[in-house]
């Protein structure tokens, strides 16, 4: 049922015609004036739902018995839901009864354990891919001393750090002067990793980098821990770098 206004109205005052009940006598039933009902009935005003109640209460009509509101939407659909349970749970049950129709029942359930096993092996798979597909060169580097400490006296250049930054597919390396606030971009480009040779393309190089544009640098690689050990395959770069992002 409508509860909004004018189809409120016009439902009372049908409901109160039914029951052959004047606006005097129904207005004695629910402690309300005359000249409200009248309003309400019009549909000129709209009461509050304890006045509805009250209306409904004297008229003997339950104002939500038979409403396709929300709560009688509610209810439909989990009758619907639960009936659809209750087929799926008996035709389930069916199935492994196999006094009747057993070959085709035994051909469903052999194609849906089929169906289940390949999901499961395929999300299986999924996963195992996700865990051991992602490179673990990517990230952040700062490159050691010696020492195993952050170097920053790259280059004998007092108060030099430099970084390597490895996405999916680039590299660039950043010298860092932090006392100065200076940054500088060395060189960068793509790179390639085969059989734990990892070889940097250098494609763009920054002023006083000229010389090693157009080089390809291959180094064998190890990590362990948060630390990235590089050796020099067609150079003579052997290197410690430590992750820091």
């Amino acid at each position: 049922m409508d509860m909004q206004q004018p189809n409120l109205g016009k439902k009372i005052a049908k409901l109160r015609k039914a029951k052959g009940l004047t606006q005097e006598e129904l207005v004695e039933k629910c402690n309300l004036s005359v000249r409200t009902l009248q309003r309400i009935e019009a549909g000129e005003v709209t009461p509050r739902s304890y006045t509805i109640k009250l209306i409904f209460a004297a008229l003997g009509h339950n104002a939500y018995e038979q409403a396709p509101g929300l709560p009688g939407r509610l209810k439909a659909t989990s009758d619907v839901m639960i009936n659809g349970f209750l087929k799926f749970y008996r035709y389930i049950i069916d199935l492994f009864n196999l006094k009747t129709d057993a070959m085709k029942k035994l051909t469903i359930l052999s194609i849906f354990s089929l169906t289940v096993c390949t999901v499961i092996l395929s999300a299986c798979l999924s996963t195992k891919k996700a865990i051991s597909s992602p490179n673990p060169l990517v990230g952040t580097w700062q490159i050691l001393n010696s020492n195993g400490i952050r170097d920053t006296m790259y280059s004998n250049q007092q108060g030099l750090t430099r970084y390597k930054m490895i996405t999916t597919d680039r590299f660039i390396v950043l010298d860092v002067l932090y006392k100065q606030g200076l940054m500088a971009a060395a060189m960068s480009g793509p790179y390639t990793i085969d059989n734990n040779i990892y070889t940097e393309n250098i494609t763009t190089a920054g002023n006083g980098y000229n010389r090693f544009l157009g080089a390809k640098n291959a180094f064998k690689y190890k990590i362990t821990d948060s630390l990235l050990y590089i050796n020099g395959i067609n150079n003579p770069y052997n290197e410690v770098w430590k992750k820091v992002k």
